[in-house]
């Protein structure tokens, strides 16, 4: 019983969430002089820098995020366009500490019964009431995933006129999942009239799932 309260309080302590937290930030700049519309008519390719096969897999995704934020002229083979979308996708494996605290069971009382036995005997049981306190800290380095999407725009004179760079990282998701984030959360958060410099730490529904079967 005395360790059921001490995990309770633990985790009352401490707290908890079961829902994937995204942590990233997104800085991207754009030329003050540059049309880019609705009407704009965009082709969307991959850079040559990234990898072929992940970029083949999400481009169809992110032609979706461009036309889900209002772009109506999209597409991986449209004629004369306006502006060129180029993207790459990548991830690494990054260190990081935390600070995590130290538990110590204290003594914060007692409490004794006494009873008689059947023959008159007095017999006493003592009960000692301990809590979990932090004692101290202690430094854990741990390893997570970071992704990054760079998106950059082209213009008709092979300028590039907005460019944007967003990264996202977790201890569990998969490198697929963040991708798929990044494509999605990167166009509904980009500026297309002033720069952006944005840190977010976005909780997500309880019933989404970061990992899959092939990460």
């Amino acid at each position: 019983m005395k360790s059921l309260l001490s995990i309770v309080i633990l985790l009352t302590v401490t707290g908890c969430s079961s829902n994937v937290v995204m942590s990233g930030r997104q800085v991207s700049n754009v030329d003050p002089t540059a049309v880019i519309t609705s009407e704009s008519r965009i082709r969307v390719e991959a850079m040559p820098s990234g990898d072929a096969l992940t970029q083949k897999r999400y481009l169809p995704q992110v032609v979706q995020a461009f036309q889900a934020n209002g772009f109506h002229y999209v597409g991986p083979q449209l004629n004369n366009p306006d502006l060129i979308a180029r993207f790459t996708l990548s991830s690494q494996t990054v260190k990081r500490e935390e600070k995590a605290p130290i538990y110590k069971d204290v003594r914060t009382g007692r409490s004794t019964h006494c009873y008689k036995n059947k023959d008159g005997d007095h017999y006493c049981d003592t009960d000692y009431h301990v809590m979990p306190y932090v004692v101290g800290y202690e430094t854990i380095p741990y390893s997570l995933l970071e992704a990054t999407f760079r998106l950059e725009l082209v213009n008709q004179d092979n300028q590039v006129v907005l460019h944007s760079t967003s990264t996202v990282e977790n201890k569990d998701c998969s490198r697929w999942k963040l991708y798929e984030f990044l494509v999605s959360n990167s166009l509904q958060r980009l500026d297309h009239k002033a720069p952006l410099d944005q840190p977010f730490h976005i909780e997500m529904p309880e019933t989404y799932q970061c990992t899959d079967s092939f990460n």
